[in-house]
């Protein structure tokens, strides 16, 4: 019987290891190598000045950022990590007016790697602005956005070696991966509701009736909804069906599978509600908004309970 019982536990831990592992694979190395992938092509675009495909370029970089972001668990794996994302994206971080310090610095003629000193001068906000609103046919322009993705890769190449460095603490740690990985799932779904798109579209508690689109996260560019939907899809590669294995197959080995199925039926909902909204308009939001507020519910009652994690408690404003 103990023998029994010991194979059954060994097959069990074997099978957890084998999902965390491709989940770690698949989802978190992937894209945190992607990100470093597009911000050397779009660096290249802006040295060519090539406008065009370096805006092309941005896009791409925005859903590999965003699929980064929806999952990052780095800095629960290691604390030096935890304000990394801070270095590269500013949005909902504090009140500064990125734009006019940039408007200002662009006129000056004080040395740029004294004038962008602060970390937000360096992020894929400012980027934007600088790549949208301004003439990158001026060298001081162009030197300010190069100096910003030459930032940025560091910051990814850093998020990529440390995620490497601590695999085995999140592989070989099934309790720990449950933890880090539902909360994950709940804080940044959370984000991406009230956040994302409550906020802009006059649906959150903070801005009840008051819609304005230029709260969004890429308003400049007009790519709020295509980040949106790329951590739609990110959930979507941890818990639906893959070619992998991922987090899904180790929640329905543990009889998770309501639970599961009903947040790929959310997040699905919400994929194809995304793609009706047009031009970025989040006045018709108001499914998109609802879906994800169902999945949250799944997420932080459901799964929390059927998992029996802990809960964090969540920052409910941020700002």
């Amino acid at each position: 019987m103990k023998i029994l019982l010991g194979l059954l536990l060994s097959m069990t831990f074997i099978f957890a290891n084998e999902s965390l592992n491709s989940l770690y694979e698949n989802v978190i190395l992937k894209d945190s190598k992607q990100t470093i992938i597009d911000i050397k092509k779009l660096t290249n675009s802006i040295k060519s000045d090539n406008i065009e495909t370096a805006k092309k370029d941005f896009v791409a970089l925005i859903k590999s950022w965003k699929s980064v972001e929806a999952f990052y668990i780095l800095g629960d794996l290691d604390d030096d990590f935890l304000d990394t994302p801070r270095y590269l994206d500013m949005y909902h971080q504090g009140n500064e007016d990125i734009k006019a310090q940039l408007d200002l610095i662009i006129k000056s003629d004080e040395d740029l790697k004294i004038a962008l000193y602060k970390n937000s001068h360096k992020t894929i906000n400012a980027l934007e602005y600088i790549l949208y609103k301004k003439d990158l046919k001026n060298k001081r322009v162009k030197d300010i956005a190069l100096i910003i993705t030459k930032k940025m890769q560091e910051n990814f190449q850093d998020i990529l070696d440390g995620y490497i460095k601590v695999k085995k603490s999140f592989v070989e740690d099934e309790p720990k991966a449950n933890y880090v990985t539902v909360n994950s799932l709940i804080e940044n779904s959370y984000k991406l509701n009230e956040w994302r798109i409550g906020n802009s579209a006059g649906l959150s508690k903070k801005y009840l009736g008051k819609a304005d689109n230029r709260r969004a996260e890429y308003y400049i560019s007009k790519n709020s909804i295509t980040a949106i939907e790329a951590i739609i899809d990110t959930h979507l590669r941890i818990l639906d069906t893959q070619k992998y294995k991922n987090y899904g197959t180790l929640a329905r080995s543990y009889g998770a599978n309501k639970a599961i199925d009903d947040a790929i039926a959310h997040l699905k909902d919400a994929k194809r509600y995304a793609s009706q909204i047009k031009n970025d308009n989040f006045a018709e939001a108001t499914n998109l908004y609802n879906s994800l507020k169902k999945l949250f519910y799944i997420y932080n009652i459901t799964l929390i309970e059927k998992l029996q994690v802990t809960s964090k408690i969540l920052d409910a404003d941020g700002d």
